[in-house]
């Protein structure tokens, strides 16, 4: 074989791969795509309604710098996830989880946002054990916060959990890009963290800004609460498809892990 005239081929068909496996998880995930689309489009008009009234502080102004920093990685990682690239996929979804975090704290103590901007580092703990153990607004307990930072944590990291298996040379000749098919679970996965992240932001973002949002454009609230209804019945049902294609997988790896001592 002339490796690297195959190497210039496969090169060249990364973006067809890319394309093919597009195509195949838009439509296994044709609704959890629209639940994110449908909050894609939503905060791009919260983002139209805000370009139009300018900041009254420093804490309005941080949110908006974040709300665009959130989306900017949420809609990205869509893309991503839907070509099959998901170990490329998680880091954007945690840094959007942190981002979004600051935004809720930064709502609920407004004062903290002057020193972020001008340059003070804000740890995570901090912001961790305040929403953790603030009953007002949307963040649960602080071990359930916990327990999401160190799942993002973890998946930023080459742990073993997050690195698929790609089977090169048992038999895979080549796995780079999206031309290995990834699991319907792991797909799975990453969209049920993408919709709660968008059902966080726009409730946040929806929140904060009801008023002036009520002003500006009086439909958006029920079209907020369509979109949100929408999203949530979609979680519910992905719900259910992970349970049973974690099963299999569990299956899978078990079969695999038999082989391969057996041969």
């Amino acid at each position: 074989m002339n490796f690297a005239a195959e190497a210039d081929k496969e090169h060249d068909n990364l973006k067809e791969y890319s394309k093919t496996r597009f195509s195949e998880l838009v439509e296994i995930f044709s609704e959890e795509n629209k639940a994110a689309v449908n909050y894609e489009k939503l905060l791009c008009r919260a983002t139209l309604i805000l370009g139009h009234v300018k900041p009254k502080d420093a804490a309005d102004q941080a949110i908006r710098d974040l709300l665009a920093d959130v989306f900017d990685f949420l809609h990205i990682s869509r893309q991503l996830i839907l070509q099959g690239n998901l170990s490329a996929a998680f880091p954007l979804l945690r840094r959007a989880f942190e981002s979004s975090a600051l935004i809720h704290y930064f709502i609920l103590k407004p004062l903290k946002a002057d020193n972020w901007s001008n340059g003070k580092q804000i740890e995570n703990r901090e912001v961790r054990k305040f929403l953790g153990s603030n009953r007002i607004g949307l963040t649960a307990a602080e071990d359930a916060y916990k327990k999401a930072y160190d799942d993002y944590s973890g998946g930023s990291h080459p742990n073993r959990k997050y690195v698929p298996y790609r089977y090169l040379g048992e038999p895979n000749e080549f796995v780079l890009g999206s031309v290995v098919k990834p699991e319907l679970l792991i797909v799975g996965i990453n969209f049920s963290k993408l919709i709660g992240l968008w059902f966080w932001l726009a409730a946040m973002i929806s929140m904060h800004y009801f008023k002036l949002f009520e002003i500006a454009d009086p439909t958006y609230s029920r079209d907020y609460m369509k979109v949100a209804d929408f999203a949530q019945k979609i979680a519910d049902v992905l719900q259910n498809k992970c349970v049973k294609w974690s099963k299999e997988y569990d299956a899978q790896h078990q079969n695999d892990a038999n082989v391969m001592v057996n041969s």
